[in-house]
């Protein structure tokens, strides 16, 4: 017998994008959102993503520098990861939504680790090229 076998399109849970953000930076956490919107078919909101996540990595090479000491630089990676977690959560699919979604289901966790190692890394050398430069 044939088995007709359809393969559901994978999406990020907010968590997901939450931590991916938290490790892999801000390149990470606007590839996390942008692919979210392009998966469900929210074409505009993938290009707001990719504009407005490029102004806020610009933003935060040019204001990190001017905060001040006593404020860990963790903290700023926390915020954003938490903002990335609360517009999954917003504009896109919660975690209960994927789970009984019969359209959607969720992207590997393995992925996401993948994908945040080479973000990291690219986030790495813009901050160094970025304080070479000033």
């Amino acid at each position: 017998m044939n088995d007709i076998v359809i393969k559901k399109p994978a999406v990020y849970s907010p968590l997901q994008i939450g931590l991916g953000s938290f490790f892999g930076g801000p390149i990470a956490m606007t590839y996390f959102l942008w692919d979210n919107f392009r998966t469900l078919d929210k074409v505009p909101a993938a290009r707001n993503t990719l504009a407005f996540g490029f102004l806020f990595i610009v933003a935060l090479l040019v204001f990190t520098p001017m905060l001040p000491g006593e404020l860990p630089a963790i903290a700023v990676q926390f915020i954003y990861s938490l903002v990335a977690l609360q517009m999954a959560v917003t504009w896109q699919l919660r975690k209960d939504a994927i789970t009984h979604s019969i359209r959607y289901c969720f992207q590997s966790n393995w992925r996401v680790l993948l994908f945040c190692i080479p973000f990291y890394f690219t986030w790495l050398g813009v901050c160094l090229l970025a304080a070479k430069i000033s």
